[in-house]
């Protein structure tokens, strides 16, 4: 059940409601955190995705020693509410679990579900460097076009890779829009999935790449993947889904105005400017229809009708008038 917090004063009811659901949402934040044992390598990873989702990413560099996702979520909540962000990555390091990079998604001030991906070391036995020593050339505020390679992504019985993909989806996609320039798609963000194998936890590969134009001797330029940036291996460990009713009350969409340039049935616009509708009703039933409401069109005991009578009356008038007419010529 969700829960209801009634405002105190003013301020919390405008703070309240900005935050209520909107029908078209913008830009989720991320909240990147530090664990009370954060090495370099985590670090890396940390700084990047801050350096590629600014400004809608808030980064805290102290240590925080209270926080324990899978154990306890308050600290984690308070910290995301009070940042107002809906998307969480915690960075810590132990003996049991090195290098761990918890995923955690927040909705209506409570978690969602959770991800856990462990930092492997490079293949080719190298040290991740320092984000200062990496040079990414992306400009801020720029969205990736996201590659998923690997049949795991389209598998919808594996639930780790589906809330994998969703919720890198909700970290880099930004803000949505119609219209988009292609001087903004500077750069290629690949998510690859090895083949699930028995007592192997899957791989996932995160990597990116510049696009780079070429003459071609064409009208069309050549394109080229030039790779930037660090590359990171991870493992996928503890995942904990979200609840079903608080899913279906996550995904819940609301009512979208009409948008321009959809046809509307039955409706026209005539010469004038004016909109026009055409309604069709059922067949009427005119068996119930009362017609002698009128005075003229009552019936009388005797079956005749007034209107006779009338009209009988106006011809004796008649043809009175009409006599007395020819005797006051005669007489004149």
């Amino acid at each position: 059940m969700l829960r209801e917090v009634k405002p105190k004063n003013p301020r919390t009811a405008r703070i309240l409601k900005a935050r209520e659901p909107q029908l078209i949402e913008g830009p989720k934040k991320t909240l990147l955190l530090h664990g009370t044992k954060c090495p370099q390598a985590l670090d890396t990873v940390l700084k990047t995705f801050n350096s590629l989702t600014k400004p809608n990413s808030v980064l805290f560099h102290k240590k925080n020693a209270n926080v324990h996702p899978f154990e306890n979520t308050e600290s984690l909540e308070f910290m995301a509410n009070k940042n107002d962000c809906g998307l969480v990555v915690y960075g810590s390091s132990n003996k049991k679990r090195p290098n761990c990079v918890t995923l955690a998604r927040i909705f209506d001030s409570q978690l969602l579900d959770l991800c856990e991906l462990l930092l492997l070391p490079p293949a080719d036995g190298t040290v991740i460097p320092p984000i200062n020593e990496l040079v990414m050339h992306v400009g801020q505020g720029l969205r990736p076009m996201m590659l998923f390679a690997g049949s795991p992504w389209d598998d919808p019985t594996s639930s780790s890779h589906v809330m994998l993909k969703s919720f890198f989806l909700d970290m880099f996609k930004g803000e949505e829009t119609d219209r988009i320039d292609v001087e903004g798609l500077q750069y290629v963000m690949m998510v690859g999935a090895e083949e699930a194998r028995e007592g192997l936890s899957p791989i996932v590969h995160l990597r990116w790449y510049k696009v780079v134009t070429k003459r071609s001797g064409h009208k069309l330029p050549r394109v080229e993947l030039e790779g930037i940036g660090p590359k990171f291996d991870f493992k996928i460990g503890r995942t904990r889904p979200a609840a079903a009713d608080l899913m279906k009350q996550a995904m819940k969409q609301g009512k979208r105005p009409n948008e321009e340039g959809r046809t509307k049935k039955n409706i026209t616009m005539d010469s004038m400017g004016d909109k026009v509708g055409r309604v069709h009703l059922t067949k009427q039933d005119l068996s119930d229809l009362q017609t002698r409401k009128m005075k003229g069109l009552k019936r009388r005991a005797d079956g005749e009708s007034d209107e006779g009578e009338d009209m009988m009356d106006v011809d004796d008038d008649d043809e009175i008038s009409e006599d007395e007419g020819h005797k006051r010529a005669r007489t004149n």
